[in-house]
């Protein structure tokens, strides 16, 4: 397993981050993330570090998820859209009954 490492982090409070970069975690405090992170490198039997200078940043997958959730959300307002305008206009020209 590769270092552990507390960083701040761009969105807000601490992270600790592995060595591939990814954030295994996020904590209100830099207290609090370190015990995280000595905790989490005493179970894997690893190291960890703590470095203030280092800000870590959002990745842009993040930042897409927002995109992808807003999509989705104007996707089904557009098919509620349909639907009711589909039932209004059946109901209103007697389309389908007898």
């Amino acid at each position: 397993m590769d270092a552990l490492e507390v960083v701040p982090s761009e969105a807000g409070g601490w992270d600790v981050v592995s060595g591939d970069g990814m954030a295994v975690s996020n904590h209100a405090s830099r207290e609090s993330a370190e015990r995280a992170a000595k905790m989490r490198a005493d179970e894997e039997d690893t190291s960890m570090s703590v470095n203030p200078n280092k800000v870590h940043e959002i990745d842009d997958e993040a930042n897409g998820m927002r995109t992808a959730f807003i999509a989705l959300g104007l996707l089904s307002l557009a098919v509620v859209i349909i639907l009711v305008v589909l039932a209004l206009t059946g109901s209103l020209t007697g389309f389908g009954s007898d």
